[in-house]
Parts: C-alpha cells; structure tokens; sequence
C-alpha cells in the first residue's frame, strides 16, 4: 500500500508528531510518502519509512491551488491506489493494519468505487446504508445527498475516479463542498465505509489555524511522551 501524506511548509512541524504516532499504531515498516513543497528541515527530522517528494514550490500552491497540488501529486506516483492522509490527522489507537489491506485489496478490484472511508466519517452520515461485507467489515454506503460525501477524512482513493472529480483551483474545504455537488451527480461510482472503522485519528489543526495544536483527543501517555522526547513545544 501507498500512504500518500499531503503538508505544506506551515504545516512541517506537525510531522514528527504525526510520524511518532503512526509508526506507534500503524507500522514503522509502512512507507508514507510526505507530498510538500520546501525540504524538510532537519529539526523535524522523520523515521526511515517516511520519505519526502516535493511537488514544487509553496508561492504556487496557495491554499486556493490545493487541489493542484493533489492532482500534481498523483502525476508523481504509479499508485492506482492509495491511502491519502492530512498532515493532522493523528492516528489515535492501535490500527487493524490488516483489515485496511484487506480494504486496500477490494478497492483494487472494484473500480467503480472512489472512496474506501477508513475512519468513522461516513459511517455517522447522514442517509448511509448498509451495503455487503468484505471479509469481516460490514461496508456501509455514503448516501450521494449526505453531507461531505465527498470528504477528505482518511481513506483509500481510487486515483481513476478521483481525477474525475477533481479541478483546479479548489481548497481542501471547496473539495469538500463543492466537490460533494459534483460527486453526487455521478452516479457510476460509490463511496464506501464501515462499521468496524479500523483506523481513529485525531484532528490537530481547526480551520487551517497552525498556531495551536489540538491533542486533546490523544492519550495522556503519548502527550507526555511527546513533550519529553521534544516532538511537542
């Protein structure tokens, strides 16, 4: 699987505590590639499984471009599918690494679906509908009404589908909504989640404020950990 991690140099000092986080409950053998602009600096240096591909610089992606830089992205990796994450998405508990695969796999063979929901996202939306099973996840259907049917929480993309839905010159929020109208009218492809939701993340940054970091939905444990270990100021 391909985790494809979208940040922006306001955004770099989050990583490190993304990364601790992830290989915690994920995997410290999973690669995640960081999709950015400027380098890394080396105050927030990452573990050996993240590896950085920058798409260009910063000034040419404001946040009005966001989409760009994700559809930039996409030119840059093979991957007909993949694991798209924000860089505040803090995985909370240990992940069903396996049961994602499993999603992973099926999203493979069902081209017809764009979005495999990881999290509890289209699970509480409204109008979703029971759907089938694949292996032990009860699947659940994103009703094309729902709100943010077209939502950027974590999931496996199909980059066919997505592309599709995709254009230019959208921030993150106007994917989201805009991009729902549009999605809704499409009605060749699904968007899927489940009961089970095997990864829960934590949303560190609110409205695209960085200048504080919300961890209050982490364990104490990792918080302080954290702060010893200097990831936290």
């Amino acid at each position: 699987m391909r985790v494809l991690l979208a940040t922006c140099d306001k955004y770099l000092k989050i990583l490190p505590v993304f990364a601790h986080l992830f290989n915690r409950y994920f995997s410290d053998k999973q690669v995640v590639t960081v999709c950015g602009f400027s380098p890394i600096p080396e105050q927030y240096k990452l573990p050996p499984n993240f590896e950085f591909m920058s798409i260009g610089k910063q000034e040419d992606y404001p946040v009005g471009k966001w989409s760009d830089a994700l559809l930039r992205a996409m030119d840059l990796i093979e991957d007909e599918t993949f694991i798209l994450m924000l860089d505040d998405y803090l995985i909370t508990r240990p992940v069903d690494v396996h049961g994602i695969q499993m999603l992973y796999n099926y999203m493979t063979q069902f081209k017809y679906v764009l979005k495999m929901d990881i999290c509890a996202d289209r699970l509480f939306a409204w109008g979703m509908e029971d759907y089938e099973t694949c292996g032990y996840f009860d699947l659940v259907r994103s009703h094309p009404g729902s709100q943010y049917h077209m939502s950027l929480m974590a999931g496996i993309w199909n980059k066919a589908n997505l592309r599709r839905v995709l254009i230019p010159n959208q921030s993150p929020w106007d994917v989201e909504l805009d991009g729902t109208r549009r999605l809704s009218a499409m009605t060749d492809m699904l968007v899927l989640g489940t009961r089970q939701w095997p990864l829960r993340i934590h949303l560190a940054f609110r409205g695209g404020d960085s200048s504080h970091m919300n961890l209050d939905g982490l364990k104490a444990c990792d918080v302080t950990e954290m702060k010893e270990l200097g990831l936290i100021p």
